[in-house]
């Protein structure tokens, strides 16, 4: 079981209603679960007849935070770990291209974990001073997608 796989899922149970999940691939079995339905997700046990499977980072699958006004901190970041897509479909244009004006709750990308695509809205109005990431390239949670100015 590979990583990709193994976040993507830990992602999943954290965004879902779901506490438990045991997934046995081949000789991998991957088990992850969590105390509540409000907690994020944890691995609970992990075993395999060759090798373990690696622990994966959890994390916390948390709506784009208010941004504060420093460049850095102006960051539209992912909440989640998937494939970066720019376009609703391949032959689609982009949501937003650099120096376009956007209004808070307009989407300006797509995330894909799982064949499961999660919109990522502008925080707040602005402008689009960078795209951080290029379409089809995987992403982590937290990781900056979008600069914007205010």
């Amino acid at each position: 079981m590979d990583l990709a796989k193994i976040k993507a899922l830990i992602d999943l149970v954290s965004r879902s209603q779901v506490t438990e999940l045991e997934l046995t691939e081949g000789d991998s079995t991957l088990r992850l679960g969590r105390s509540s339905a409000a907690g994020p997700a944890r691995p609970i046990a992990a075993s395999a007849a060759t090798a373990p499977a690696p622990a994966a980072p959890v994390a916390p699958a948390a709506e784009v935070a208010p941004q504060p006004a420093s460049p850095e901190e102006a960051a539209v970041r992912s909440p989640s770990f998937g494939v970066f897509h720019r376009t609703p479909a391949p032959d689609a244009p982009p949501f937003v291209t650099v120096g376009a004006t956007v209004e808070a709750g307009q989407t300006l990308c797509l995330i894909e974990a799982m064949k499961v695509f999660t919109a990522i809205a502008a925080p707040h109005g602005g402008t689009v001073e960078a795209i951080l990431a290029e379409s089809g390239e995987e992403v982590e949670a937290g990781q900056p997608l979008f600069r914007l100015r205010a």
